[in-house]
């Protein structure tokens, strides 16, 4: 693949030539009137970087300046089977080392909560897609779902949300964008384990059946994922399909983080999925348990790199074989799985 450092497309009437430069995982390329954004960062299984997520926010803010109608967004495919690793954790926990008790680590003016609150609010008047050849993890799911139209290139492209593992909460919004496209059973499944597969193709076919969802079934949807977060809470093994898993608490605070979805489940059910339309107050009571997750973070993130480091087996199998970690002792039957 070849990336254009450089570009001087012509100018479309009253829109200024765009200097683009490249950054740190990120390059941009013009085709025609589309905008070509690439995540690259191999050597990380393109985790999105600091600079590539405030680089994409600055494009996005301004997009309408630019010469272009489209903005895409590609993942470096010589990132062996992974789209997108999610965040660079050592960035991630380099920033948790900073936050004070009551200060939110994931606010509105975070470089990942700013970049793909922009996306969205652009792919409302722009369209704007992701060409997905890889499984997503973490942020990168919230990065591509972000787009209005995603096209999946392999039928065996997972998504994976290992936050409840690592030991982070998840910011309201994102949370609850995906879960108004892919509905909150699957989501909260793929919160809980990410040992059973979650299709990216399959949540794609999906898409329009979550859309048109009548309330009843909104709240049916709700209560299965209720009922799962409910029973990490108390520490249980949780039941899907005929198996049961069990999230391991680390550091002890999980039990913050699943309150905090918990509320953020019910938000996005009462208030017909557009957590924006919450009023101040309630978005205040809504937020406090994840705000007292993330203020009391600590050093939970790299506890939580370390306990895996230290002990391969207790690595998920599934998700240590998606972002390319290939052990023996991994084949054994992993500790989570009762």
């Amino acid at each position: 693949m070849v990336f254009q450092h450089s570009m001087h497309p012509q100018r479309g009437p009253g829109r200024t030539s765009p200097e683009l430069p490249d950054v740190r995982g990120l390059h941009y390329r013009a085709d025609d009137r589309t905008l070509r954004v690439t995540v690259s960062d191999p050597p990380n299984r393109n985790a999105l970087t600091h600079a590539a997520l405030d680089s994409l926010h600055e494009t996005v803010s301004r997009f309408h300046e630019l010469p272009f109608d489209r903005l895409t967004i590609e993942f470096d495919t010589s990132s062996s089977s992974v789209a997108c690793a999610g965040l660079n954790l050592t960035e991630f926990e380099a920033g948790t080392r900073k936050i004070r008790p009551g200060e939110d680590m994931l606010a509105s003016d975070h470089y990942l909560v700013r970049a793909t609150s922009a996306l969205r609010m652009l792919a409302r008047t722009v369209p704007t897609a992701a060409f997905v050849d890889g499984h997503l993890v973490g942020a990168g799911v919230e990065l591509a779902l972000s787009c209005r139209d995603v096209a999946c290139a392999r039928p065996d492209c997972k998504i994976l949300l290992p936050h409840l593992r690592i030991g982070v909460p998840y910011h309201t919004a994102g949370l609850g964008h995906m879960a108004s496209i892919i509905g909150w059973d699957v989501l909260s499944q793929a919160m809980v384990t990410d040992a059973i597969p979650v299709l990216l193709s399959q949540v794609l076919v999906d898409r329009p059946k979550i859309r048109c969802l009548s309330p009843a079934k909104r709240i049916h949807d709700a209560k299965i994922a209720l009922d799962r977060m409910a029973t990490v809470f108390h520490g249980l093994p949780v039941r899907i399909g005929s198996d049961t898993f069990t999230v391991e608490d680390r550091t002890g605070k999980t039990r913050h983080i699943v309150e905090a979805h918990m509320l953020q489940i019910m938000a996005h059910v009462f208030f017909g999925g557009d957590i924006a339309d919450v009023p101040l107050a309630l978005q205040e009571i809504i937020d406090t348990p994840r705000i007292r997750a993330s203020s009391c973070i600590e050093n939970r993130i790299s506890e939580s790199i370390a306990a895996h480091r230290e002990k391969p087996k207790q690595l998920n199998r599934h998700f240590s074989k998606a972002i390319g970690v290939h052990r023996p002792e991994l084949q054994e039957c992993p500790p989570w799985k009762q």
